[in-house]
């Protein structure tokens, strides 16, 4: 009876962390880049219950299997699914997606971070004579050269090389970067990708990548899909409930009436 006490809250504890996967999908669907989470479960292992007598030998038939019992389950890991979102067409100049496995770079105050943010903006100068483009939360996107900084009065560009025009004139061409195995990324918030320093070696050019100007890439995550993931895990964790209350009255009974003395 505490053993199934203790499976079913493991349960519970399991469906905490996909409710925050969930909600976190959720919370994150309307920004641009935002790559949903999925988490994966495994099955503690089983015990195997047997009727075991210390005078007889085990290899004996005597000693009589009576049953398995599952210890709980888990949370095993947890992924991000990094497919493309779908793509919509905007016309602005400055919404710029990436076509193939690759990211853009900003710089953050904690450093370089990966991004599929597609949502750019000009940052002007004082004298508004010159532009640099950043992030809505205000990181800079950059080049080759560093920030990309380009003349105001000049129009803005990027070909599908990632070339950045003003005018005629191509001023940097923008840092795009991946990693063969995206497990290695860290997500932040804003659709942000760290890479801690041990696998700085595994960041390389993103060749493959071209540069679309005037579109936004969306979340790829399924609203209805993470409504029912949710609903489902919410059905989960009611009935891991209902077996811990259930296991409680029938210990309760146990202890106080059926071992009560006459």
């Amino acid at each position: 009876m505490i053993t199934g006490l203790y499976a079913a809250s493991t349960n519970l504890d399991a469906i905490i962390h996909q409710h925050d996967a969930i909600a976190g999908n959720i919370a994150n669907a309307g920004v641009s880049g935002h790559k949903g989470e999925t988490v994966v479960f495994r099955s503690f292992p089983d015990i195997l219950f047997a009727e075991q007598s210390p005078f007889i030998q085990e290899s004996s038939r005597a000693n009589q299997v009576t049953g398995r019992m599952g210890t709980g389950v888990g949370v095993d890991w947890s992924y991000m699914d990094f497919e493309s979102g779908p793509l919509e067409h905007t016309g602005v100049p400055t919404d710029l997606t990436l076509d193939g496995d690759g990211f853009f770079v900003v710089e953050t105050a904690n450093g370089e971070r990966l991004t599929r943010n597609s949502k750019y903006t000009i940052q002007f100068n004082e004298d508004r004579n010159e532009g640099t483009l950043v992030t809505h939360e205000g990181y800079p996107l950059l080049g080759e050269k560093g920030q990309i900084k380009f003349p105001a009065n000049q129009e803005f560009g990027v070909d599908a090389a990632g070339n950045v025009m003003a005018g005629q004139t191509v001023v940097d061409r923008l840092l795009l970067k991946t990693v063969p195995d995206k497990d290695v990324l860290l997500p932040e918030s804003g659709a942000l990708f760290r890479l801690e320093e041990k696998w700085a070696d595994d960041l390389v050019d993103a060749e493959d990548a071209t540069v679309q100007q005037g579109y936004v890439e969306k979340s790829n995550v399924n609203m209805l899909v993470e409504m029912a993931r949710m609903m489902e895990s919410f059905r989960n964790y009611e009935a891991a409930g209902n077996v811990i209350t259930t296991l409680d009255r029938t210990l309760d009974l146990a202890v106080n009436e059926i071992a009560r003395p006459v």
